[in-house]
């Protein structure tokens, strides 16, 4: 998970625990912290910043260790804390990142700050926080929690007192227990596997929140791709969340690397995999090249993994049904997944993979629409309807059923004696068909 390091350099972190100063004490820590980061998961995202009365940011999210180090060596003290700027920052800072992404704020400081005035919801949703307080002083668990409801955050305290380097170091290595535990699950087709290094771990409470829709009770141990579709049929799905799966060991064996063997036959067939997840979640594998900061494509054949809820591709069918039709039986053909080809976006022009919904041509193509809802209803009702199909099956294929509800709204706005009657059928129509494949007619 993208993590973000705070470090209070005010005048308190002066005091001194055995010879050393609190800030330097946090600042040996911190390296050793975050080796341990990276060499737990080498793909981990760490943004540091110094804070006083105006918070620093001192290194934007990077996977280079060197540059974080580094940087440790130039923080030195400075005036009193702010911590009303440093919420600021860090809810701009973790924005960057979509609610789908975790992210993580280590706050290390003195003593327990005060609650802010006015609350900070500005937050992602994955966003947790971990206070290590070196010196937390009295009512530390009740300041503790008034300042994360200030801030409408979930987290945790670690407190101290640190008598010294070691004390402080276990409260890091508390910390890297727990959010930082390394993931693996074992990826199977056929009568091949491999084990893999999922990144970062699914969160299933969080995906939860997201979709609003149960999860298993444990994300599976065991990955089995029980098919494979075109990437022209699911194209951009409206996944929950992304994990990237990277090998876990760099021995060489004389075995086929079935991480290998997929992405290859991925990339190369523009496919995709089809994975169980349970409670009707399910998962999509595709091809993915990690890319250096020179955007050269590294020698690396990760996997990625997009988790979808259940009900979103409802034009599929059921994925249970996903096999061979002539491995099922004559009542059960009808449900395979993958019924007929599907267009390949709303605006083929830049070939396959081009999301449609960009916020240019969203607006475009609904204002075509209510464009033609305003001459109704003179001859434009056979183009009024044949543009309001193409949108409202884009939506549909795509997820995002939200903005149905938008199209209402704004067709309602139309409405005059003259065309009442046609535009409730059609927005009727709308509330209540939920197959791409069927048309709205008047």
């Amino acid at each position: 998970m993208p993590t973000l390091i705070c470090v209070d350099v005010s005048l308190s972190m002066q005091r001194k625990v055995e010879g050393e100063t609190l800030l330097n004490l946090t600042l040996s820590s911190l390296k050793t912290f975050m080796r341990n980061i990276h060499n737990q998961l080498p793909h981990e995202y760490i943004s540091l910043v110094e804070f006083s009365d105006i918070p620093t940011l001192l290194v934007p999210f990077t996977k280079t260790t060197s540059s974080l180090l580094d940087k440790l060596s130039d923080i030195a003290p400075s005036d009193r804390g702010n911590i009303e700027n440093l919420m600021s920052m860090c809810e701009r800072e973790c924005s960057q990142w979509n609610i789908h992404t975790p992210s993580h704020i280590v706050l290390v400081t003195d003593s327990i700050p005060r609650a802010l005035q006015e609350t900070l919801g500005l937050f992602p949703l994955a966003c947790t926080v971990s206070i290590i307080a070196m010196k937390p002083g009295l009512d530390a668990a009740t300041k503790t929690q008034a300042f994360l409801t200030s801030c409408n955050l979930q987290g945790k305290l670690y407190p101290g007192p640190v008598l010294g380097l070691d004390g402080l170091e276990r409260i890091f290595e508390t910390v890297l227990l727990d959010h930082y535990n390394k993931t693996e699950v074992k990826l199977c087709f056929g009568n091949h596997q491999t084990s893999l290094q999922i990144t970062p771990p699914p969160d299933l409470n969080l995906l939860t929140k997201i979709s609003g829709s149960d999860t298993p009770p444990t994300f599976p141990s065991t990955l089995s791709i029980h098919g494979f579709l075109a990437q022209s049929v699911l194209h951009h799905p409206p996944y929950t969340s992304r994990h990237f799966l990277y090998q876990t060991s760099t021995k060489s064996t004389k075995t086929p690397d079935l991480r290998v063997v997929l992405h290859d036959a991925l990339k190369s067939k523009e496919l995709v995999g089809l994975v169980d997840i349970g409670e009707g979640w399910f998962g999509v594998i595709s091809a993915w090249s990690q890319k250096t900061e020179t955007e050269k494509v590294a020698k690396q054949s990760n996997l990625c993994l997009s988790i979808i809820a259940p009900n979103s591709f409802t034009w599929l069918g059921d994925l249970k049904y996903l096999a061979l039709s002539r491995l099922l039986p004559p009542n059960k053909v009808q449900k395979l997944p993958y019924k007929e080809p599907y267009p390949n976006s709303y605006d083929n022009k830049t070939g396959p993979g081009m999301v449609w919904a960009k916020t240019s041509t969203l607006q475009v193509n609904i204002q075509k629409v209510i464009r033609y809802a305003k001459k109704l209803p003179e001859k434009s009702t056979a183009i009024f309807l044949k543009e309001l199909n193409k949108v409202r099956r884009s939506i549909l294929f795509y997820g995002f059923n939200g903005m149905l509800d938008v199209v209402c709204k704004l067709l309602e706005k139309e409405m005059n004696d003259d065309n009442s009657v046609l535009l409730n059928k059609c927005i009727e129509q709308i509330k209540t068909v939920s197959d791409p494949h069927k048309t709205i007619h008047v």
